[in-house]
């Protein structure tokens, strides 16, 4: 168990997130005019969550998805980002697999609707 949990640990890069966190607590200060330590926070505590999560749920992932997701390089890398994407080509694949076509979930502009997180086992905190 330790073994294999080091392994996904080593799989999911690691990035500084005090940096991503304390630019999107500026972008708050555009937005609304303040900002507060709770920003940064609430921020750490999300990516960190995220990254765990990640670590957990390694082997449900395809590694295409670690190749289309995982960016540490750019601007601000999030590992809240990432999961995102990696639940999103998860929840197609399966979609893709029971046989739900894609057009039930497309929008008459193009873009597509996902189910609810909740439905697909994502519990989201309210702030």
């Amino acid at each position: 168990m330790g073994l294999f949990a080091d392994s996904a640990q080593a799989q999911v890069p690691t990035i500084n997130i005090q940096e991503t966190c304390r630019a999107a607590a500026g972008v708050m200060v555009l937005m609304s005019g303040t900002t507060s330590q709770s920003d940064v926070d609430l921020c750490l505590e999300s990516e960190n969550t995220s990254r765990q999560q990640m670590i957990t749920d390694q082997s449900t992932f395809e590694p295409s998805d670690r190749a289309g997701c995982i960016h540490p390089n750019v601007y601000l890398p999030s590992y809240v980002e990432w999961l995102t994407c990696f639940e999103m080509k998860k929840f197609v694949r399966q979609a893709r697999q029971q046989g739900q076509a894609m057009k039930d979930l497309t929008n008459l502009d193009g873009s597509v609707t996902l189910p609810a997180l909740l439905s697909l086992g994502i519990r989201i905190r309210n702030y």
